[in-house]
């Protein structure tokens, strides 16, 4: 454990000090500000708990931006260490590779979940003058949905990166896993579903498959607008499961593949020469 600490202070420290990560930081800071000022004025009608257009702003800006920094993030830490020599240079200790692996996550989390903090913190500073207190529980699950998908995005980063030959590969296999989850798969299954004809289990499958749906649906779960926000997906798990059973299987799906990744990247550490 004191080892997998060690790696991830140095990790957090060469993140936080990273101009990607500087730059990340203050883009998604920027487009969160952005959104929240364009939007004001519904928001002062609606609040967050009506999903005006500066909350479904926020949602959508929360489920593709953080997930897209984790995958880039993971993908190049073990890769780009391995390419420096860094990564055998650390595995000469006497550390195990899940420790490695464990450390590696746990520091670029801290890096990811500062910059979500910074943009939805200068969010929340506009959002101060016009919320009311049912807007608290959609702002808690927002940031928590955000947190939550990101950190998933992160994990499958890193096990991608366990495998990856360097970096300019990993970068291009976790862009396209990104473009694979946020909008291959709602294509398919929009094209797919009339034909294939989609039953109960095969909607609440799609779901579960994708982390960045789960965390949509997650986000919005306490709103006021009920069902139709949530989309037809969202709509099955709230009718079916009630809203705890829906929020349950939807943060069991993002916890999956969070530590999926992360146990097959230390297996795949453990087998091959760093």
């Amino acid at each position: 454990m004191k080892a997998a600490l060690a790696v991830a202070g140095w990790e957090l420290r060469g993140a936080v000090r990273s101009r990607f990560v500087l730059g990340a930081a203050l883009t998604f800071g920027a487009m969160c500000l952005g959104v929240t000022l364009l939007g004001l004025d519904a928001l002062r009608g609606l609040g967050l708990a009506g999903v005006g257009p500066a909350a479904a702003g926020l949602v959508n800006l929360g489920v593709l931006v953080p997930p897209l920094l984790g995958l880039l993030l993971g993908a190049a830490s073990l890769a780009g260490a391995r390419e420096r020599g860094l990564l055998a240079m650390v595995a000469a200790h006497p550390i195990s590779r899940g420790a490695i692996v464990a450390g590696t996550f746990l520091g670029l989390a801290g890096a990811l979940w500062t910059t979500v903090a910074l943009g939805f913190g200068l969010a929340s500073l506009v959002l101060a003058g016009v919320a009311r207190v049912r807007d608290l529980a959609p702002l808690g699950a927002l940031v928590g949905s955000t947190l939550a998908v990101g950190t998933a995005g992160l994990g499958v980063g890193v096990g991608i990166s366990a495998f990856a030959r360097g970096r300019s590969q990993a970068a291009a296999v976790a862009l396209a896993a990104w473009f694979v989850l946020a909008l291959g798969m709602d294509l398919a299954l929009a094209g797919l579903a009339p034909a294939v004809r989609l039953g109960p289990e095969g909607l609440l499958v799609a779901v579960l498959l994708n982390p960045l749906e789960a965390g949509r649906i997650l986000a919005l779960l306490p709103t006021s607008a009920g069902g139709t926000a949530l989309g037809p997906f969202g709509a099955f798990l709230l009718d079916r499961f009630g809203p705890a059973g829906a929020g349950a299987l939807l943060v069991g799906a993002i916890v999956a593949w969070t530590a999926a990744p992360l146990a097959i990247a230390g297996r795949a550490l453990a087998r091959r020469v760093v």
